[in-house]
């Protein structure tokens, strides 16, 4: 099963094409949108790619796109404003729980992600089969290398001021069962997810339950020398996954 998480920025509305021809070159059978917050984009996309499957809502960030009928749909919403959505079918191998976490490289945007990671990790522990969290964590994990001075200037200053990059979240997630699948896969890679033209930071992760781990068999952004049109479709590269079946 090839699974992609893909930002879109925006809901994507005047990019709609471009996201288009970016998810259908890669060919996915189940897409975890975030960002995607104009239903009307979401089901032109699902339309032109050929996945007629959609799951979307007004106002919320996260969607999905799958070719096969879903048998579970659910909206979790930790607090206003932000929530997680569960598709499951039993020709998937594992569930899949999409999500968008608060955006802020900031204390305060941390304590907010860790909340809505606590609620997440319960989410997780109620699961009957594999599972795999993936989509845009706005978090950064332990280790990793950043190229902060890639940043603009006015972030820079921030961080300074906030006493610099916290990792609490995932170190929270991983500490409670959940596995750094694209680490454990490329331990000496930075897998930098952002900005396409010239990539800094890893924001997009896919999280895999220990059972579920052994299925994933690639896990991997998708760059521009393998797709030049995400350079302009949205300010993420799409982390492409592929799961035993």
């Amino acid at each position: 099963m090839r699974l992609l998480s893909y930002n879109i920025r925006f809901g994507g509305s005047r990019r709609r094409a471009l996201i288009a021809d970016v998810i259908g070159s890669l060919d996915p059978d189940v897409v975890v949108l975030q960002e995607a917050t104009e239903p009307p984009v979401v089901d032109w996309i699902a339309r032109r790619v050929g996945m007629p499957n959609v799951v979307r809502r007004d106002d919320w960030s996260v969607a999905a796109l799958a070719r096969l009928p879903l048998t579970t749909r659910a909206w979790h919403r930790p607090r206003p404003g932000r929530g997680f959505l569960e598709i499951d079918s039993p020709e998937f191998p594992v569930r899949i729980l999409g999500v968008h976490l608060t955006a802020g490289l900031t204390a305060r945007g941390e304590r907010i992600r860790l909340r809505e990671a606590e609620r997440l990790v319960t989410l997780v522990g109620s699961a009957p089969k594999p599972s795999v969290v993936v989509g845009d964590f706005n978090s950064i994990a332990p280790g990793d290398r950043v190229v902060v001075g890639r940043w603009p200037l006015w972030i820079r200053i921030l961080l300074r001021v906030d006493g610099g990059i916290r990792h609490d979240v995932l170190r929270f997630l991983t500490g409670n069962g959940l596995v750094d699948t694209y680490r454990h896969l490329h331990p000496e890679d930075a897998g930098y997810t952002l900005p396409p033209r010239d990539p800094s930071v890893r924001l997009d992760y896919l999280l895999s339950t220990s059972d579920a781990l052994p299925l994933v068999r690639a896990c991997a952004p998708v760059l521009p020398g393998d797709e030049p049109l995400v350079i302009r479709a949205s300010d993420h590269l799409p982390l492409l996954s592929v799961i035993d079946t």
